[in-house]
């Protein structure tokens, strides 16, 4: 897991944490609606970076956050801490 993000994919992971608390897995298309289209580019790269976990449904229908690894609770967690 690379713990090295940006402040844009920071506050991404945290609104991703709030709505997953809420019950809701967001889409990539609903966060890109309420962020912007770069929410696309930096979910790619949370993704990459081991921070969310992402499902591609086989219709081709819109890629799904299905939540964050435990690491990167634990790293939410700790940066709240320090």
């Amino acid at each position: 897991m690379d713990f090295n993000i940006t402040g844009e994919e920071e506050a991404l992971v945290l609104r991703i944490q709030e709505r997953l608390a809420a019950g809701d897995n967001p889409t990539e298309n609903s966060l890109a609606e309420e962020l912007g289209d770069d929410a696309r580019a930096r979910l790619q790269s949370l993704a990459d970076k081991g921070w969310v976990s992402l499902i591609q449904p086989p219709e081709g229908g819109p890629t799904l956050v299905s939540g964050l690894s435990p690491m990167a609770h634990t790293a939410l967690s700790d940066r709240r801490n320090a």
